[in-house]
């Protein structure tokens, strides 16, 4: 996943709600997004679901940017299963994503997250 993009999803996504599109620290947003990568090649796991886990909760607690983390997280993570073959698709309803939020008030580990994304991603 490109820096650039995920940058660029922050923009888009805090010029929505009017916050402020702020980057405060471009080497942990690097570090964030290189964790998928680590995974893959020093664990050899090649599941969609763990590399997006750890790359949504990676970007999310970087706090790369002054607003928008997770939604940024999220964002990229979609992205991230999209582009290496698979489908996201999750219902338009708020409680999934209350579920997933649950990892940053302890409700949800990481094993809990990468769940969440087998759950919605499928080989196309």
């Amino acid at each position: 996943m490109p820096i650039e993009a995920v940058i660029a999803f922050n923009a888009d996504d805090v010029a929505k709600t009017g916050e402020p599109h702020e980057m405060r620290d471009r080497n942990a947003l690097q570090r964030a997004i290189a964790h998928p990568w680590n995974v893959w090649v020093y664990f050899m796991d090649r599941d969609i679901a763990v590399l997006a886990a750890r790359l949504y909760t990676g970007i999310a607690d970087a706090r790369a940017f002054a607003a928008g983390n997770k939604r940024t997280a999220l964002r990229a993570a979609i992205a991230f299963v999209e582009a290496n073959g698979y489908d996201f698709t999750m219902p338009s309803q708020r409680h999934p994503i209350e579920r997933l939020l649950g990892y940053f008030d302890g409700r949800l580990g990481q094993s809990g997250v990468v769940e969440w994304f087998r759950l919605w991603t499928t080989p196309r």
